[in-house]
C-alpha cells in the first residue's frame, strides 16, 4: 500500500473514531443531563414539599394565635358589658326613692345582724336615705332579736352602704362590695343569659 493511501486510511480511520467518540460522548452527556433533570426536579419537588409543610405549619401557629388573641378580645369585651350591667345596677339601687333605699338596706342588715352589739358607719353619700332615725326606728324592731345598733358617723371611704363592726370583726357591707361578692355568681348567669345563644 503506498503512502499516500496509506495516510488516507489512518486519516479515515481518525475521523471514524472521533466520530465514535464524539457520538458515544454526546450519548453520555445526554444521559448526564437526564440525570440531573430527574434530579433536580426530585429537588424542586422536596423543596417545594418542606416549604409547604413549614408554610403550613407556620400559618396553624398563626392561625391559633389569632384565635387565642380573638378569644382574649372577646372575653375583654364581655367583662366590659358586664362591668357596665354592674354600674348600671348599682345606680338603679342608689337612685330608689328613699323608702326603697332603707327597705333594701334593712334586709341586708337583718342578714348579717345576730345576738349582741353592733356599730354601724353609713357611707357620706347616704347621710339623706340612712338617717340616724332610720337607725333608731331600726333599733326598735331589733330590740326582739337582742340586737342593738349605734350610730357612729358617715363616712367617704365609701361610697354607698356601711360598715358594720362588732367587737373586732368588721362587715364592709357597701354596696360595691355587695356587688363584688356576689359577681361569681352573676357573672355566669348573666354570661348565660346574654352570651350563650
Amino acid at each position: 500500500m503506498s503512502l499516500e493511501k496509506l495516510l488516507e486510511k489512518i486519516h479515515t480511520d481518525g475521523e471514524k473514531k472521533a466520530a465514535e467518540i464524539i457520538s458515544a460522548a454526546e450519548k453520555k452527556a445526554a444521559e448526564i443531563l437526564s440525570i440531573a433533570k430527574v434530579k433536580k426536579e426530585a429537588a424542586k419537588k422536596e423543596i417545594i414539599a418542606k416549604e409547604s409543610a413549614k408554610i403550613e405549619q407556620d400559618m396553624k401557629g398563626k392561625r391559633a394565635l389569632l384565635q387565642i388573641e380573638a378569644r382574649k378580645n372577646l372575653l375583654a369585651r364581655k367583662q366590659e358589658i358586664l362591668k357596665i350591667i354592674y354600674q348600671k345596677a348599682a345606680a338603679e339601687i342608689v337612685s330608689l326613692p328613699g323608702a326603697l333605699y332603707q327597705d333594701f338596706i334593712e334586709k341586708r342588715l337583718v342578714a348579717l345582724l345576730e345576738k349582741g352589739e353592733y356599730e354601724i358607719t353609713v357611707a357620706t353619700n347616704d347621710r339623706k336615705k340612712i338617717t340616724t332615725d332610720f337607725i333608731e326606728s331600726l333599733n326598735w324592731k331589733l330590740k326582739k332579736k337582742e340586737v342593738s345598733l349605734k350610730f357612729v358617723a358617715f363616712s367617704p371611704s365609701i361610697e354607698h352602704g356601711f360598715i358594720l363592726r362588732q367587737s373586732n370583726i368588721e362587715i364592709n357591707s357597701s354596696l360595691d362590695e355587695i356587688i363584688k361578692s356576689k359577681r361569681d355568681i352573676l357573672d355566669i348567669k348573666l354570661g348565660k343569659f346574654l352570651f350563650e345563644k
